[in-house]
């Protein structure tokens, strides 16, 4: 059995460095950077698994981390972490989820469900189709199509509802239902409980 395994490993790695030009690799595993194969400028197109995070420049696939996974430039697939995941570029994801933040600076598109124990944080021109869950949803730029649920919840457009004790909108097509719903183009600005934007 260890004999497949060092032939498995060595045909990866000779895969990786053969396209050194390219510096893409189907296979990314890492403990912290800089332990981790391959290195931090290569493309993973397959599944990166990081036993503590790992960082690479783009993934596509499957990016599962214990801590957490950063990526610098482009992210694209399913992304499943046990603290964070951190996207530098731009993200398409179908399941976002993280024990603690999703952190995404770039564009992002979720078709599916982006899921947090603390913050879902989009910090430019996004949209979920779908459902996004966090206790802090801090999403400004983003357009809901589907629901957004959590303690509080910030969104450029909600297309569907929106969940939660504070929830905060720019421009309503659905429902808000919250101790207090702030809808900026609305008929009503501020409505405590139930808020209906059309």
């Amino acid at each position: 059995m260890m004999k497949y395994a060092r032939i498995l490993f060595l045909g990866l790695l000779f895969l990786s460095y053969s396209n050194a030009q390219a510096m893409v690799s189907p296979l990314g595993v890492a403990v912290i950077p800089p332990v981790q194969f391959p290195p931090e400028g290569f493309t993973i197109t397959g599944a990166r698994v990081d036993v503590i995070w790992g960082s690479h420049m783009k993934v596509y696939g499957l990016d599962v981390g214990a801590i957490g996974n950063i990526t610098a430039q482009e992210m694209a697939g399913v992304q499943v972490a046990g603290g964070f995941n951190m996207n530098k570029g731009d993200t398409d994801v179908v399941i976002q989820a993280a024990g603690v933040g999703n952190f995404n600076t770039n564009k992002t598109h979720v078709v599916g469900l982006q899921v947090a124990g603390l913050v879902n944080s989009n910090r430019a021109e996004s949209s979920v189709v779908g459902v996004s869950f966090a206790a802090a949803n801090i999403t400004p730029h983003t357009k809901i199509y589907g629901v957004q649920a959590g303690l509080y919840n910030r969104s450029l457009e909600v297309y569907g509802f929106q969940i939660g004790l504070i929830n905060s909108v720019e421009s309503l097509h659905g429902l808000q239902i919250g101790l207090v719903n702030f809808n900026s183009k609305g008929i009503f600005a501020v409505a405590p409980i139930l808020n209906v934007g059309f």
